[in-house]
Parts: structure tokens; C-alpha cells; sequence
């Protein structure tokens, strides 16, 4: 079997509630050269059940190939992600979340963009912010989109430019910066986004707007708030302190 040329990553905890919508705008996309690999980060309620249903029932409607695998314990989206991604074997891994949404031609415009720009290793865009029942909210375009704009926001501002569930970038690259930290629990992208930025790797963002990004009582931005915030400054303190 060829190798894909995308794998799609996905992270769950406790997501029955989007995963099916999640899923289905992935198997929706208009680039069909990609696989999902799915980790249940051991959720407590039907996720897991839900996505085993979702898979069985889109197989035959899936042009690539999907890996299943599911955590006994809680171990965080970064580390969920680290393990997801070490079943990759795909150029690029783009990073779909259990309760978001992707635009029909994302996949598409990210991999015409990354093939067409070699020198960059991560590709992010804009955002629709919805509400828990996915209603419209406000249009996320804070991030800029040239490199040298996007390193000023991270080492200057101390700001992430880089809309996590938008984003796309090449996996060897993400190997050799050593993955997803397991000391930045909350923020494990914007550390790495700060590392890869230090070791002179390049972003971009496409201006328009990629995904729907759903906020909703249980997602870790609202739960876990102010502990967010402390890390972020935490890290800043850490790595950006010595960068600049």
C-alpha cells in the first residue's frame, strides 16, 4: 500500500458530542491523498464507540486509509499527538481537532501551498469562531502571514500566530525538533511553534479561512483557563527570554 501523501491527526477526549461532524469534514475533503489516524486519549464517554461506529460505516465512501488507536490513560493532547503521529509515515501531518470543523478545500489549498513553498515547514490559516452548537460567533484573522511577521508576534509580542487546528506542517521536521513537549501540557503547540521558530524553520499563514474553531464549556481553553495563561507566560519566561 502507497505511502499517503497527508496524515490527518486527530486527538479525542470526551468529543461524542462533534466527533461525527469533525470526521465527516475530513472525509469530505476535496484532496483525497491522506489517512486519519484517530487517538482516543481514554475518554469516558461514548467517543470511542462513536468513531469505531463513524469508520465502519464511511469505509467504503474513504479513498485513503484510517489507524485507530486508543489510550488507556489520560496523557494530553501533545502526547496523544506525539504517539498518533509516530504511526505516520506521510510527508505532512495536518492537525484536525475532535470538535472542530475543516473547510471542504483546506486539505487542498494547505498541500498546494507546502509543495509550492519548500522552504517553510508549517502552514496555518484563518478561523470562524462557533459556539457549541456551531453557530457563528466572530472570524479569527489575528494571525498575520508572512514569516518575519509571524516570528515578531511569538519572540517579540509573545503571542501564538499560529491557529492550532489550522495548521499543517512537514513531519520529518517535527521529528527532528523531538515533537510535542510532555512539560507543556496546555500549550504543547505554541512551545513547539517557539522551538521550531529559534531553530530557524519558517511558517506561513493562507488568508482565508480554513476551519471553524468551536468553543464550548469542556474544550481546554475554557476549563482550564488561567492555567493556560500561566503557562503560556511560564514558556515565554523559559524559552523566549533566552531567544531574543
Amino acid at each position: 500500500m502507497s505511502i499517503p501523501l497527508v496524515s490527518v491527526i486527530m486527538t479525542a477526549y470526551n468529543c461524542e458530542k462533534y466527533l461525527e461532524e469533525a470526521l465527516s469534514s475530513i472525509y469530505s475533503q476535496t484532496f483525497r491523498d491522506f489517512e486519519i489516524i484517530f487517538y482516543d486519549d481514554a475518554s469516558t464517554d461514548d467517543t470511542w464507540r462513536t468513531a469505531l461506529n463513524f469508520f465502519k460505516k464511511n469505509n467504503t465512501k474513504f479513498m485513503g486509509k484510517h489507524v485507530m488507536r486508543m489510550g488507556m490513560t489520560n496523557v494530553g493532547c501533545g502526547e496523544g499527538r506525539n504517539r498518533a503521529i509516530s504511526l505516520s509515515k506521510s510527508k505532512y501531518i495536518m492537525i484536525q481537532d475532535a470538535d472542530d470543523y475543516s473547510m471542504p478545500h483546506r486539505l487542498e489549498q494547505e498541500v498546494h501551498f507546502m509543495e509550492a513553498h519548500d522552504d517553510i515547514f508549517c502552514v496555518g490559516g484563518l478561523a470562524i469562531k462557533v459556539d457549541e452548537k456551531g453557530d457563528f460567533v466572530e472570524p479569527m484573522e489575528y494571525p498575520p502571514k508572512m514569516h518575519e511577521d509571524i516570528y515578531n508576534e511569538m519572540m517579540v509580542k509573545k503571542n501564538n500566530p499560529i491557529i492550532d487546528p489550522s495548521c499543517m506542517f512537514k513531519r520529518e521536521v517535527f521529528n527532528e525538533l523531538g515533537g510535542y513537549s510532555k512539560q507543556w501540557r496546555l500549550i504543547p503547540d505554541f512551545n513547539l511553534w517557539v522551538r521550531a521558530a529559534i531553530s530557524g524553520y519558517k511558517f506561513h499563514n493562507i488568508e482565508d479561512h480554513l476551519v471553524q474553531y468551536r468553543q464550548h464549556p469542556n474544550s481546554i481553553t475554557n476549563k482550564h483557563e488561567m492555567a493556560v495563561v500561566r503557562e503560556h507566560f511560564d514558556m515565554c519566561k523559559q524559552l523566549l527570554a533566552k531567544a531574543v
